[in-house]
């Protein structure tokens, strides 16, 4: 039966992937120098901006306007991959070329630095706990003693580790089954329906009760917590591909990028509600929904942060973000 209910799922999605999706309203813009990846905080008025393993900026999501950072001396001469906020946004941990740094938001007060060159990492919801992985070898560790509870093989890249706050744990794609990590042979949570492809990248919804499951570069499935129950599965027809994914706090929409472009759909039809290169042909090195959803923030290689409207769900009560005066144009 379940084997059933995916295929009609996967049907569907690929028929409402076929329709026409296009650009959406840009609200702001702005650039850092060596932006690669964003988040908000403090109620959606700052963007967290990771340098690329320099360092880290906070930046007025209206404004543009950089309101403090946190940099390495010199510029890197390679880069790094890693930022991941707290439930609440207070705590953030971003990767640099030689460790992995944990602040406190607000006025990005240290609170950690462990030595090592991430792959990926991860805070849990309360901001006490980081792991983070090199992506062979992984490492819990207690923000506020510096105690490592747990060190282990961890092989994990880029968009694998995840905070679930209905389990407690951290979730990582291995082998055919997405796990808890940290937890030795016999981990608490396993999903373990994946036989025939590898999971490697997850997003979870805010509340962490929806999970987001990238099975291969034109396919994921979504699932709820903590019971691991199927939802759908989503085919990406035609250019659907993609390497890189985030899901809306709600859980309506889900982004993803391939190259230059980012395109949008809506959860639970699979309907893309839009498709568009966010910088003008720059590949784009990292996106993020605002708390509410309804906004989109883009990172394009070239250092450039844009923040676009994103649509609300039918007979949602929130209104979709609308572009000011001064957006238009662009």
């Amino acid at each position: 039966m379940r084997r059933a209910l995916a295929a009609l799922a996967i049907l569907a999605a690929g028929a409402a992937l076929a329709g026409c999706a296009g650009r959406p309203s840009l609200l702001a813009e702005t650039s850092v120098p060596g932006a690669s990846e964003v988040r908000w905080a403090c109620h959606d008025s700052l963007l967290v901006v990771a340098l690329g393993g320099w360092g880290v900026a906070l930046v007025e999501s209206e404004g543009g306007h950089e309101r403090a950072g946190w940099r390495l001396p010199e510029i890197p001469s390679s880069s790094a991959h890693g930022l991941a906020l707290s439930a609440m946004g207070e705590t953030l941990a971003v990767a640099t070329t030689d460790s992995v740094r944990v602040f406190a938001t607000r006025g990005l007060r240290p609170l950690l630095s462990v030595a090592g060159n991430a792959s990926t990492l991860a805070l849990s919801g309360d901001g006490g706990q980081l792991l983070w992985t090199d992506g062979i070898l992984g490492q819990l560790v207690d923000v506020g003693s510096a105690a490592e509870p747990w060190q282990g093989t961890l092989e994990a890249g880029e968009g694998a580790l995840q905070w679930a706050e209905p389990l407690g744990r951290f979730l990582v794609p291995q082998g055919r089954a997405v796990i808890s990590a940290c937890e030795g042979e016999r981990p608490s949570f396993s999903l373990a329906e994946f036989a025939d492809v590898r999971p490697w990248k997850l997003a979870l919804s805010t509340t962490g009760d929806m999970l987001a499951v990238a099975e291969s570069t034109m396919h994921v499935s979504i699932w709820s917590l903590p019971a691991g129950q199927f939802r759908r599965r989503l085919l990406l027809g035609g250019a659907g591909r993609f390497e890189k994914l985030v899901l809306s706090p709600d859980a309506q929409l889900l982004a993803m990028s391939f190259g230059a472009r980012v395109r949008v759909l809506w959860v639970r039809s699979g309907r893309a509600v839009a498709d568009w290169a966010p910088h003008d042909g720059a590949d784009v090195e990292g996106f993020a929904f605002a708390s509410d959803g309804s906004r989109l923030a883009t990172v394009g290689a070239g250092g450039a942060i844009r923040t676009w409207a994103m649509p609300a769900a039918p007979g949602s009560a929130r209104r979709p973000a609308t572009p000011e005066p001064k957006g238009e144009g662009h």
